[in-house]
């Protein structure tokens, strides 16, 4: 997007009437940017983003206009339209972007929560069992380096010690964050709080099912792996061989020859479909190891 966070904070308030139009419409938004972290208003952001698409939008247009004129050396009403569909083509895909970066910028977050997660809980449990307070745990989690988890620990201390009840707080990052396991460990010690059950059990019990979780992703990810070396072998080398040598059948038949044109296709997009396949298998790599 072309406005940063502190850019779009700054915007005219005569403008926000958009981005309250567009808020009404893609709520989701207000929950995404909290859950991403993204400390600005939806009102704003959507603001932003609108006239982020818009110049998008009119950049994309002038530049087909102007390839346009250049062809036809005149200006005509079917290039005109043709050019203004390109633009608000281009402007509604930046507009949905956009909107939808807060959602892919929460999950990454999530991810890098998810990640982490594990070995935090493995030294909060550490230090319960050896008599260390769950405030005081939670405090050296916040001083460690465990990324964006350390990070979430820090905020809920942080709130803590401006005298919010330890389950209160635990409550709000529950219901913040994006991070599935972080809720779910959230919820379990808040129930042990209340309950009055050991707090070094929820922690044994959250890190034995995080512990199962992971050992589980990576041997689904295993048995998954089988079947994407196959597509990739498929792809690689017996479909390129297969096309060209039917290529090959079909011109004798037909009449129509094979250059070498057709053949740098063929290998061109079997390359392509590899790259794509490559960065796909990379993608679901379970996110297991700091």
């Amino acid at each position: 997007m072309l406005f940063s966070i502190e850019r779009s904070m700054k915007i005219n308030r005569h403008f926000v009437w958009i981005g309250e139009k567009l808020a009404g419409i893609f709520f989701n938004v207000k929950y995404d940017l909290v859950e991403a972290d993204l400390e600005i208003s939806p009102e704003k952001y959507l603001t932003a983003a609108f006239f982020s698409a818009l110049f998008y939008g009119a950049l994309f247009f002038f530049f087909f206009y102007a390839l346009m004129f250049l062809r036809d050396g005149l200006v005509t009403q079917e290039n005109s339209m043709l050019s203004g569909l390109i633009g608000l083509s281009f402007f509604s895909f930046a507009l949905f972007l956009h909107i939808i970066y807060p959602g892919i910028m929460a999950k990454k977050y999530a991810a890098g929560i998810d990640q982490q997660l594990l070995f935090a809980l493995k030294s909060m449990l550490i230090q319960v069992s050896s008599g260390v307070s769950l405030f005081k745990s939670m405090v050296n989690i916040s001083r460690s380096e465990y990324g964006i988890v350390s990070k979430e620990f820090e905020e809920l201390t942080k709130d803590i010690s401006g005298g919010e009840s330890e389950s209160k707080a635990i409550e709000s990052m529950a219901l913040k964050t994006k991070s599935i396991y972080l809720r779910k460990m959230a919820w379990q010690l808040l129930a042990s709080l209340r309950s009055g059950a050991s707090v070094q059990g929820a922690l044994s019990s959250i890190v034995q099912r995080l512990s199962d979780r992971q050992a589980r992703a990576i041997k689904d990810y295993a048995a998954e792996l089988n079947l994407w070396i196959l597509i990739y072998l498929l792809l690689a080398a017996a479909i390129p061989t297969l096309g060209i040598t039917f290529l090959v059948i079909l011109s004798s038949l037909g009449g129509a020859s094979v250059g070498p044109t057709h053949v740098l296709l063929m290998v061109f997009g079997a390359f392509a479909m590899q790259v794509i396949l490559i960065g796909f298998v990379k993608s679901r790599i379970p996110k297991v190891f700091a």
